[in-house]
């Protein structure tokens, strides 16, 4: 199902983030920023209802700028809401996206939900920083990330995962699972050609690194 013929066009990154969203479904757009990814499910029929919820009232003014510009009103309700603070069983979620963020504001956000027994079925995440401990995090709530996809956009690796819920919380370690939570499970079993690359760029940043230490002891 398609609305509308003026589309909405997002960057490399979000469009790769919505591309981890199921079909079909509710959606919470948290943090929604400009409405844009709100506005790209419903016009793409990925999602037949999204709630774009930001914490700043800017923001959220933004977003119904758009929202009524592209005549979605119908399909789009706007919260201002702390992360997922408003969003509640009867509203029928099955998707949060979260995209843009650091990885320790994610695991509050999801954790305050979890407190109040809000166990969305599906997380699409693009957490920013702190990546292995946020995957350790996921698996520790009982989220298994399913779908992982990694981007270079302008000089910088975005990487981003589809999480679903099944209770099953692991908080075992073991040397696959500290690797997987480092790189990415679904990354590795891929062997995507991103993450590849960017082990490489790491590779010779921690080689000059070892190599401008070893001259420096030189000279000691």
């Amino acid at each position: 199902m398609e609305k509308y013929n003026r589309k909405i066009e997002l960057s490399e990154r979000l469009s790769a983030v919505v591309s981890l969203v199921p079909m079909g479904g509710k959606v919470a757009d948290v943090g929604c920023d400009h409405g844009f990814v709100s506005v790209y499910l419903v016009q793409n029929g990925i999602a037949e209802r999204v709630i774009a919820m930001d914490v700043n009232p800017g923001p959220l003014s933004r977003a119904k700028e758009h929202v009524d510009d592209y005549e979605m009103e119908a399909y789009i309700e706007l919260r201002l809401s702390d992360g997922l603070s408003l969003i509640t069983k009867e509203d029928g979620v099955d998707t949060a996206v979260l995209a843009g963020m650091g990885g320790k504001l994610m695991e509050k956000i999801i954790s305050d939900a979890l407190a109040r027994g809000l166990y969305l079925p599906t997380l699409v995440l693009q957490p920013q920083s702190d990546l292995m401990s946020f995957r350790r995090f996921l698996r520790e709530r009982g989220y298994v990330i399913t779908e992982e996809k990694m981007v270079l956009e302008e000089g910088k690796y975005y990487p981003m995962m589809k999480a679903c819920y099944n209770g099953a919380r692991r908080e075992d370690i073991d040397y696959e699972t500290e690797y997987s939570d480092a790189f990415g499970p679904c990354l590795v079993a891929d062997r995507n050609p991103v993450l590849h690359s960017f082990l490489l760029r790491e590779i010779e940043k921690f080689e000059g690194i070892l190599t401008e230490m070893e001259q420096k002891r030189g000279r000691d």
